[in-house]
């Protein structure tokens, strides 16, 4: 059974509170899966594979985490998808998990006349030739968590003060860059979840 929560605009910490919180009760032996969809107050965040001289900027604040990759930036206008969830509840190694990741937002993006695509040997999501997803995870003992972060219309300065994933700042796009035009991040919250419904839930409540 999956479990859909709107947190809104919060700070990463207490995001991540919440979300070691529902790892935990996954753990301990809960069976409801969840999806988390937000917003964060400016912060650039630091994988297992992150180089602190990607760091260009350190006014805005720096968080160490357990996902991979390297160095990102969240942000308002910037649509956070954290999945909760144990992999074997739907046979999944990490590999596939990661490619249905990518699948969710291109069918996302599909829906708004976007053409995107995925880069071989690299994680995320591209249209353009520029990068519009990030995707970072966490699993221990087959409980996921973390996610993707989907640009939709944050301020595209902040990535120019770091080297996201190894990335330079021109690389990274946003939907309303394609777009030429302002898009709701909430109709693109709501493409999320029905689309999330289509590749990886049977039963929500």
């Amino acid at each position: 059974m999956w479990k859909i929560k709107k947190l809104g605009k919060i700070e990463y910490l207490e995001a991540l509170e919440y979300q070691n919180h529902l790892v935990k009760l996954k753990k301990d032996g809960l069976e409801d899966n969840f999806l988390l969809l937000l917003e964060h107050y400016p912060v650039f965040t630091m994988g297992k594979g992150a180089d602190r001289n990607n760091i260009l900027d350190k006014n805005i604040p720096i968080i160490v985490i357990n996902r991979g990759g390297d160095l990102t930036y969240h942000g308002p206008g910037q649509l956070i998808g954290y999945i909760i969830m144990d992999l074997k509840s739907q046979n999944l190694d990490v590999h596939q998990y990661l490619r249905k990741i990518e699948d969710l937002i291109i069918e996302v993006l599909k829906e708004i006349d976007i053409q995107a695509y995925k880069v071989e040997k690299l994680t995320g999501v591209w249209a353009n030739n520029k990068k519009l997803a990030s995707i970072g995870i966490g699993v221990k003992k087959g409980i996921t968590m973390h996610g993707f972060a989907l640009n939709v219309n944050p301020d595209l300065s902040n990535f120019s003060k770091i080297n996201p994933c190894g990335l330079n700042s021109s690389l990274i796009s946003s939907i309303k860059e394609l777009k030429k035009s302002s898009i709701s991040l909430v109709n693109i919250e709501n493409l999320v979840i029905e689309k999330f419904l289509d590749i990886f839930a049977e039963e929500i409540k």
